[in-house]
């Protein structure tokens, strides 16, 4: 899996918080995005901006 964003692939992790996780979001180490894999379709949660 790579990042929509930045296209990272070695820094792809399950979203982690201090309150839990949430096992289907998936945040890159390099650029900090957030997204969902639903269904062959990428939905980005955070607007980065540049």
């Amino acid at each position: 899996m790579n990042c929509p964003i930045c296209n990272n692939s070695t820094g792809i992790e399950i979203d982690m918080h201090s309150d839990g996780y949430a096992r289907d979001i998936l945040e890159c180490t390099s650029c900090n995005a957030l997204w969902i894999v639903a269904a062959d379709d990428i939905i980005l949660l955070n607007k980065l901006v540049a």
